[in-house]
């Protein structure tokens, strides 16, 4: 009996050792289940990605340098496209992360805490580490000497993956915004002994730690190339396996090239395709003209320093002279409409829609130089001083070789007006000798009427108030006056918009730098424009046309797909 109970016993632990051998086996066979359906998965995944996405654009393929940012390879980093830029803009300009993470502004604006990634690899292979934060903020600040950095007191790791920066004043809010497209982190086994940074053009000098890293240049054809590094995946997973980046002579060839399939999409920054060109790609099949709101515009700018323009009646009049619709055709065709009184577009951050849009009024224009004496003294036809000398109006045009004749034929339809008026004008022909002369003038102020630009680029933080800026925040702050309305109010409000703590800050003083140019008449827009940045649809889906920038943006190469 006791040998029969034994016996049992055995045969039950053999059946308990049997099933439960049974149990662990499927156990173990089902994590193998959900690999194949994770390979499954990736593999549809990837069977999806764009293998080769062909960028056409008119910048030159000639500079390699992750520090100076020129040519093409400089401007498509505006997308953290090999670079780890910090922050973007999404299409409605608010910041997101991207190197970092997450990132805070301390209540009184002097911090930024951020987070950022601990398995980014630079592009050689070698980790991104919190050493290269820190010497990359010291480097931006001590070696590029970049203004927006000048009160950064220290750059400190406060943990795995934890940064803070600390601001002797109130720049965490402007920092961030003002260099949200052109800062990013740079390698210190690079750069640590590199101080000339604008000439240095090392193989090494590419390498970044963005999402795709450069693997080949033909500089002959004008042609980059570039590979994905998954791992580098700030916005999500990368979905363009490679990338080329073709070069045109020009934006008829560029344009000419994407309506016959030779590249995908174009970009240019700040520099969309003219509204006369771009009529010729309407109906085109598989081809979508990218059509946004321009948040750029040529402006005017008055030269209050000297006669005539230092009085405001004159200035007033000017304004009400011009041919606006004539004007918006020059610039942007069919396109273009009158702008408002306050300078910036719709598109623009702290738009006041509550101002005048421009009209021309001759009637009133005369009116108002006739009250003020600017009369007709000597029967030469045109107005002289009120004093009885010889008024005679210089026009200025920003020294530009891609939109020169855009200038000569924006001053042609200004002069044209300002002769309606009776009164005689010229083109400043020293300042179109070089860049060099023309900025001096403007710096000193030796203008009348200066007829200049601002890149959608610029639009986005500092504005087109930058440009009329006429004095520094303190006597021998070291930057750049080209403006020359010399008002307290004006210097404040700017300076509180740009070094605003936070948006409420940033729109209130914007509003009101705008109702400053409605009352004092210091500048004006000339047009606000369309946009043209077109890309074809026959091959991809997911595209995200940015308005001021296109379909070319930090997001597309982590969305687009093949159809």
């Amino acid at each position: 009996m006791k040998k029969r109970m034994i016996a049992l016993l055995v045969i039950v632990v053999l059946l308990v050792s049997a099933c439960s051998a049974n149990t662990e086996k499927k156990e173990e066979a089902k994590p193998a289940e959900e690999t194949q359906t994770e390979v499954k998965n990736q593999d549809d995944k990837d069977s999806n990605h764009v293998k080769n996405l062909v960028i056409g654009t008119i910048g030159k393929n000639d500079i390699f340098n992750i520090v100076s940012a020129g040519g093409i390879f400089g401007s498509m980093n505006y997308n953290g496209f090999t670079q780890g830029n910090f922050v973007y803009r999404d299409e409605n300009g608010i910041l997101q992360p991207f190197f970092f993470r997450s990132f805070e502004i301390s209540d009184d604006g002097k911090e930024l805490t951020f987070t950022f990634p601990t398995d980014a690899i630079w592009h050689d292979g070698k980790p991104v580490t919190g050493d290269d934060i820190v010497f990359t903020f010291d480097y931006m600040k001590n070696v590029k000497k970049q203004g927006s950095l000048k009160e950064l007191e220290s750059c400190t790791i406060e943990g795995e993956g934890k940064g803070k920066l600390v601001f002797s004043e109130p720049m965490a809010y402007y920092w961030l915004n003002s260099s949200s497209f052109n800062s990013r982190v740079y390698p210190k086994h690079v750069w640590e002994n590199i101080t000339d940074y604008r000439e240095y053009t090392g193989e090494d000098a590419a390498i970044g730690c963005g999402p795709y890293k450069l693997v080949k240049v033909d500089k002959e054809s004008q042609t980059s190339y570039y590979e994905a590094v998954p791992e580098n995946n700030y916005a999500g997973d990368v979905t363009v396996d490679k990338v080329t980046c073709q070069t045109y002579s020009d934006k008829s060839a560029l344009l000419m090239a994407l309506v016959q399939g030779e590249v995908d999409a174009m970009y240019n920054y700040a520099n969309p395709i003219d509204a006369h060109l771009i009529e010729t790609a309407i109906g085109v099949p598989d081809v979508d003209l990218g059509e946004s709101d321009y948040s750029g515009n040529f402006q005017m700018t008055y030269g209050m320093e000297r006669k005539p323009f230092d009085d405001i009646n004159f200035r007033k009049a000017v304004r009400m002279s011009l041919d606006y619709k004539k004007i918006a055709e020059v610039i942007n065709g069919s396109y273009g409409t009158a702008p408002g009184a306050g300078i910036i577009p719709p598109s623009c951050k702290g738009y006041d829609s509550s101002l005048p849009i421009l009209s021309k009024n001759l009637e009133e224009a005369n009116k108002i130089l006739d009250e003020a004496g600017y009369l007709d003294q000597d029967g030469d036809g045109f107005r002289d001083y009120p004093d009885g000398s010889e008024l005679d109006v210089m026009v200025t045009q920003q020294f530009s070789s891609s939109r020169q004749e855009l200038f000569n034929r924006l001053s042609e339809s200004i002069m044209a007006s300002l002769t309606e008026l009776n009164i005689k004008s010229h083109i400043d022909q020293d300042s179109l000798r070089s860049d060099e002369v023309w900025e001096k003038n403007i710096t000193d102020g030796k203008y009348d009427l200066s007829l200049g630009y601002t890149t959608s680029g610029m639009a986005y933080y500092s504005s087109a108030f930058r440009y009329f800026l006429a004095d520094p925040r303190f006597e021998g702050e070291e930057t750049w006056i080209w403006g020359t309305f010399h008002n307290d109010e004006y210097r404040d409000a700017y300076f509180g918009m740009v070094l605003a703590k936070n948006d409420d800050e940033y729109i209130k003083n914007s509003m009101k730098l705008q109702n400053m140019a409605n009352e004092y008449c210091y500048a004006q827009a000339l047009c606000w424009e369309k946009a043209f940045f077109p890309y074809r649809t026959d091959k991809y889906e997911g595209w995200q046309n940015y308005p001021s920038w296109g379909v070319i943006n930090p997001r597309t190469f982590f969305v687009l797909t093949e159809k």
